[in-house]
């Protein structure tokens, strides 16, 4: 075989395919686990490189799975189709995108195509992002090869391929921007954005293009999908459970992605709180803004739900609805992460060591003082002893010094924030700029980045 050392590619153990499992099933068989674990790892890399030099990148967990997924399934074709030439069996064998074809868009492409034309982002970006990828597969490929160099031949298939793939991606490109343009779902997507943005709206025009009743109490959610792309059931049947759960009157679902969707769902009587399930579906994490009422609380409910689903996407781990009524404080003190991040060490000092016995000592502080610095309740709620409370709270003051303990609200501010404390990793870099792309817009609005 010209090129047996492509079957000796492997990756660590640790990296997961995430591509559906038709393309998985067929790289297997041609390629084996080493380059299929090596294809995964090379995918990753290859994604979070296109997100660092594209202005108008995959922004969030759910974009950034999808682009991982393409990006995947492209390293394994790429693999399956130089193993072929180099003569694995001499004839024509199954591609892993289900073709006989040696190359083309695979399914995992297609959606990533969809999701750019709903976001708006020009076709020269796409193209853009497919350059970037070959050019470090090329690098990846040739760091791999026997001496550091790679055949002639191959180095010249490897751009006839990405030659074919850009190709093929314009024509798919193309063809879902005529149909999206055209559909109704674009006219609710941009009627929901428009709302969201706080435009004025005439709510009966709204109430039409919607098929949502607007006089009413909305409570608002953000649902979206991490990890493998086979996961669980369709986003529009989560919905319909969330529904039933919450006992709501009525249902808005728009779509901004394959695996995320904004729901409303409709309440004729306001509700003190709603029921969620206590757990989702594997591979599927959710945020629940407050009830809001008419138009203006299709667009409150929704920014509250944003601020949560910022809190559970750092939360790994939220199973089931994070509800912003229970994380609305960590919402506001962490609207700016790098300005609580200074406030929590300024404030906590010592207390805000990353290490587990401080995580005790912080967790058993802030039941001490929100119960009104009742031992009783504060051991009830840790299911500890009262004294083992009063131990941890003495330590917790020897840590804050009399500085601190003398204003315990920026105390308790502080541990607020620290219930999660990677939302704090974030910093000025992870924040949009000035004139976002629509990309990064959309995700801002999704509620997936702050």
């Amino acid at each position: 075989m010209q090129f047996s050392w492509l079957l000796d590619l492997d990756g660590p153990r640790s990296a997961e395919p995430c591509c559906d499992t038709v393309t998985l099933s067929s790289a297997r068989r041609l390629l084996g686990e080493g380059p299929v674990r090596w294809a995964a790892a090379t995918a990753g890399a290859i994604t979070r490189n296109i997100i660092g030099r594209v202005a108008e990148s995959m922004v969030g967990p759910t974009p950034f799975e999808t682009l991982r997924r393409t990006a995947e399934a492209v390293v394994l074709i790429c693999l399956c189709g130089l193993a072929d030439a180099g003569g694995t069996d001499g004839g024509e064998s199954e591609r892993p995108n289900g073709r006989s074809a040696p190359y083309g868009v695979p399914r995992e492409g297609v959606e990533t195509v969809r999701d750019c034309v709903r976001r708006g982002i020009p076709l020269d970006r796409v193209l853009r992002g497919v350059r970037l990828g070959h050019a470090f597969l090329y690098r990846a490929l040739r760091d791999a090869a026997p001496g550091g160099e790679l055949p002639g031949r191959l180095t010249e298939m490897l751009f006839e391929q990405a030659d074919l793939l850009s190709g093929e991606l314009a024509e798919v490109y193309v063809a879902e921007r005529d149909r999206w343009e055209e559909s109704e779902e674009a006219a609710r997507c941009r009627m929901i954005e428009a709302i969201i943005a706080g435009e004025k709206a005439d709510p009966t025009v709204a109430e039409r293009i919607l098929d949502y009743p607007l006089g009413r109490h909305h409570v608002a959610v953000i649902l979206w999908r991490e990890g493998h792309a086979d996961a669980g059931p369709r986003p529009r049947l989560i919905a319909a459970d969330l529904l039933d759960a919450g006992g709501g009157d009525g249902l808005l679902q728009v779509a901004v992605h394959a695996s995320a969707v904004w729901i409303w769902i409709g309440f004729d009587v306001r509700p003190d709180r709603v029921r969620w399930p206590r757990s989702l579906p594997d591979g599927w994490r959710a945020a629940a803004g407050p009830p809001s009422f008419g138009l203006p609380g299709v667009r409150r409910s929704h920014l509250a739900a944003r601020g949560a689903a910022r809190i559970a996407a750092t939360t790994l781990a939220d199973t089931g609805v994070r509800d912003y009524v229970d994380v609305r404080t960590a919402c506001l003190l962490t609207g700016d992460a790098e300005q609580a991040r200074w406030y929590v060490q300024e404030t906590l000092g010592a207390l805000a060591a990353p290490d587990d016995w401080s995580e005790q000592l912080r967790d058993t502080l802030r039941c001490y003082l929100a119960s009104g610095r009742s031992l009783k309740t504060a051991a009830e709620q840790l299911a500890v002893a009262r004294n083992t409370v009063t131990y941890r709270v003495k330590r917790a003051g020897l840590l804050l010094g009399a500085r601190h303990l003398a204003d315990l609200s920026e105390v308790r501010l502080a541990l607020e924030i620290m219930r999660f404390p990677d939302v704090l990793d974030r910093g000025p870099a992870d924040r949009p700029g000035d004139g976002p792309g629509p990309m990064r817009r959309m995700y801002v609005r999704a509620g997936l980045v702050p």
